[in-house]
């Protein structure tokens, strides 16, 4: 691994929420050049036009996924010495072992402190010596604090909104299929990977136990219509309603929202 130092770096995410907290930390805590990608394929492209030092990446991404995307930049020449590390909740050592294995540089676990990112970005790229003298400076890192506060707050304020739109799409399931519940799947994914980062563990379960109904709705032989689908319908809306009881216990919704809750956390 060269010992030069990373001036430039792709971010590759689906979640908005965590690519902006990326990008705010590594910005102005180690004053690092920092690219989004919003998907696998978009990173593969720009990959090829910024050659950027390190890509960090999700696993978890709709269309090609983190694994899929580091397999298409190791099959050609140009990308396939571009090192990449894993942000991802899968860090059970044999999952870390089998990341490795694909040739990823490291994991990097979710959810992570936005004031370490970049110590363990360094950890990985050099060594852990090496990244304990790349500190940012207390001026950015209370810049850090107040950005990472001020998302927390949109989060918050846009979760509240997905709880409606969880129960709506739900309430279509019913009379139009299961194949609506997509969106429903990508929504409860993104609340489940922010919500742990932003430091809202119960918002993250919430959000967990719905992609993982959605997941398993996804690929069930039960028949359409059948009782047994209603019944995992049903515990779908009581998921979304204990994740707008959540929402509530974190603190009072803000005047747009608050008559979102009304009837849906009961």
């Amino acid at each position: 691994m060269s010992r030069r130092k990373i001036q430039s770096v792709l971010y590759v995410d689906d979640d908005a929420d965590i690519c902006a907290v990326v990008q705010a930390t590594l910005c102005s805590v180690a004053g690092l050049n920092v690219h989004i990608a919003g998907s696998g394929e978009q990173a593969i492209d720009l990959a090829y036009e910024l050659r950027p030092d390190v890509v960090l990446m999700d696993v978890m991404m709709p269309g090609l996924d983190g694994p899929s995307t580091l397999k298409r930049m190791r099959e050609h020449a140009l990308l396939a010495d571009i090192p990449v590390i894993f942000l991802t909740a899968r860090v059970l050592p044999a999952e870390v072992a089998h990341f490795r294995q694909l040739g990823a540089l490291g994991v990097i676990g979710k959810p992570f402190d936005p004031l370490k990112l970049c110590d363990e970005l360094f950890a990985l790229w050099i060594n852990a010596d090496a990244a304990r003298g790349i500190q940012g400076t207390r001026a950015a890192q209370s810049q850090v604090r107040a950005h990472v506060s001020s998302l927390t707050d949109s989060f918050l304020e846009r979760t509240g909104t997905d709880v409606v739109r969880l129960r709506a799409i739900i309430e279509r399931a019913r009379h139009e299929g299961r194949s609506v519940l997509k969106e429903a799947e990508r929504i409860a994914h993104s609340i489940h990977g922010a919500g742990g980062m932003f430091g809202f563990p119960q918002l993250s379960a919430a959000g967990g136990a719905i992609e993982r109904l959605v997941e398993g709705m996804m690929t069930s032989t039960v028949a359409l219509g059948s009782s047994d689908e209603l019944s995992i319908l049903q515990q779908l809306l009581d998921c979304t309603a204990q994740l707008a009881r959540e929402i509530e216990a974190v603190g009072e919704p803000t005047r747009s929202n608050a008559g979102m809750f009304q009837g849906l956390a009961r």
